[in-house]
């Protein structure tokens, strides 16, 4: 009777012993350190983290192992950085323009007298072309001729008082010229005179105005997109008339980039090599020759090169590695960067197991965590994360 007492008492008894047991444990483990508790319940070996931030500032005094300068790292891109530049329009406009205009002059000829005219001008072939020679007659009798340089280019009696423009030969013109107006020869009858009074008398040419010809558009390209650039591109789209567009001239920053006959409607490429760009404000200019082109879609798109982050090593003799595992001694890593007040975040790999780190300080300082930690041979690499890191320091020391 007593032995069934006693062992139902031992049954009442057993779930409040479970019970106190898990209780037990339970505030074991919500007193343990984070990083211990982590893994006690993920099942992760070896500590599953590399750095625990030790709190306070930078700390040092013990044994250096590694002291490095790193230097300037970016953040791995897109591989590609696109600049869009507004669409512009070049183009060259001919005009017809007055050269030399004089109101009226007469010239006649007969036995008796003799009276001719002249008429000076300057041209420039290099921007005006179709010279023309236009003029009213208001009075005429007899043939009437007309000698560019010396050269005769015309010669027969005007019946109409608005006759049709006359074609200055492109071969006799010079960049001083001179037109001379002569009447006739009366012939067998010497006692007439023949005579032309004319008016209004012009010399026009087609004039090309480069004043639109030209167009400058600005694009920046920062710091650090310029150091981790390999090339650029220039792509756009020229939209224009085959039969009328000329040569297209583009220069970057002063420097030929290209200059020849491009496709209407065709998307074009240029490769632009760095050393033509700037870190900051650079200028691409378009010219035209002849006719309009609208250039759309422009478009200057940086290469980059791959990142390629330093790899430092650093030995842990084991009398060292003993000291830290069995003696509670510590490694401990410190990142200084050349500016402070600025947030630096970036990842840390140790023997292969990565952590991050976020920082607004000139400091980075961490213990490494010696489940990561190796005999003699470790590794380290620090990689950014957004903008660059400038690590003007890596230290390495053992602590205790």
């Amino acid at each position: 009777m007593q032995l069934r007492k006693r062992g139902a008492d031992m049954r009442t008894s057993t779930p409040i012993l479970v019970l106190l047991v898990g209780l037990i444990l339970i505030l074991y483990i919500l007193f343990l350190p984070p990083a211990e508790r982590e893994d006690l319940l993920s099942g992760a070996p070896g500590g599953g983290g590399i750095v625990v931030p030790p709190g306070g500032g930078p700390i040092g005094g013990g044994v250096v192992i590694i002291d490095k300068y790193v230097g300037s790292l970016h953040a791995q891109g897109p591989g590609a950085i696109e600049h869009s530049i507004p669409s512009t329009t070049v183009f060259t406009a001919v005009n017809t323009e007055e050269v030399k205009f004089i109101d009226s002059m007469l010239v006649k000829k007969g036995a008796f007298s003799n009276q001719e005219a002249t008429l000076s001008f300057r041209a420039d072939q290099s921007v005006a072309k179709n010279y023309l020679l236009t003029f009213n007659v208001e009075d005429a009798k007899g043939p009437l001729q007309i000698f560019l340089n010396g050269y005769l280019i015309f010669e027969r009696e005007i019946t109409s008082r608005s006759p049709e423009p006359i074609k200055l030969p492109q071969e006799h013109l010079q960049v001083d010229n001179e037109i001379m107006f002569k009447s006739g020869s009366a012939g067998w009858t010497f006692w007439e005179a023949n005579r032309y009074q004319l008016r209004n008398i012009l010399v026009s040419a087609d004039v090309t105005s480069y004043e639109g010809s030209r167009s400058e558009q600005h694009f920046t390209i920062p710091v650090d997109e310029y150091e981790q650039m390999e090339k650029a591109t220039l792509q756009f789209v020229p939209q224009c008339d085959p039969t009328q567009s000329g040569r297209l001239t583009i220069t970057v920053n002063g420097q030929l980039l290209f200059a020849g006959f491009i496709d209407c409607g065709v998307a074009t490429r240029q490769d632009i090599a760095k050393t033509v760009l700037n870190a900051g404000d650079n200028a691409i200019s378009f010219t035209s020759s002849q006719g309009s082109y609208l250039l759309d879609h422009i478009q200057v798109t940086s290469q980059l090169e791959e990142g390629d982050y330093p790899v430092f090593y650093f030995n842990l003799p084991p009398d060292m590695f003993e000291q830290v595992n069995v003696f509670a001694g510590r490694i401990v890593m410190t990142l200084r960067f050349t500016e402070g007040n600025q947030a630096k975040r970036g990842s840390v790999i140790v023997n292969g197991y990565q952590d991050s780190f976020q920082t607004s300080s000139y400091y980075y300082q961490a213990t490494l965590d010696p489940n990561v930690l190796i005999p003699n041979a470790n590794s380290i690499q620090i990689i950014p994360e957004g903008a660059p890191l400038h690590v003007a320091q890596l230290r390495v020391e053992l602590l205790g």
